[in-house]
């Protein structure tokens, strides 16, 4: 077994999911320039707009920071599993973190950009050719 592979795939995502931490830490903190939309206006809707989902809660862009920042944190736990995967004897674990890299990727496809889409690519064929192959 090629355990450097998986190791790899695990160190992408965590330098990806770290990445996106320290950009979602910045707009909740300081001035937002990260994941904030290129018409100022637009930010101004969302910081004023509750969801529909919970109308007396917080406002949409608040929410969406913290969707990002959960987002991050799971990331981070992904590439844990990987390198526990790894470093103990957990084979059954291994196809279900392969699904869930695939999904990743088809995800970053079709609402994300070119790269978590190539981060994403790049974990799957590294766990793949790491575990199955």
């Amino acid at each position: 077994m090629k355990t450097y592979l998986p190791l790899a795939a695990a160190a992408i995502i965590a330098v990806l999911a770290t990445i996106h931490l320290v950009y979602t830490l910045q707009d909740m903190f300081g001035r937002p320039r990260y994941f904030t939309p290129r018409d100022r206006a637009l930010l101004e809707a969302m910081q004023t707009t509750q969801l529909s989902l919970a109308p007396t809660g917080r406002d949409f862009w608040s929410a969406m920071l913290g969707f990002h920042l959960t987002h991050s944190i799971g990331l981070l736990l992904f590439a844990l599993l990987i390198v526990l995967s790894v470093t103990t004897p957990l084979p059954a674990l291994r196809p279900v973190l392969i699904g869930i890299a695939l999904l990743l990727t088809l995800i970053a496809w079709r609402c994300w950009f070119h790269i978590p889409l190539a981060g994403c690519a790049a974990v799957s064929v590294l766990l793949i050719a790491g575990w199955v192959f």
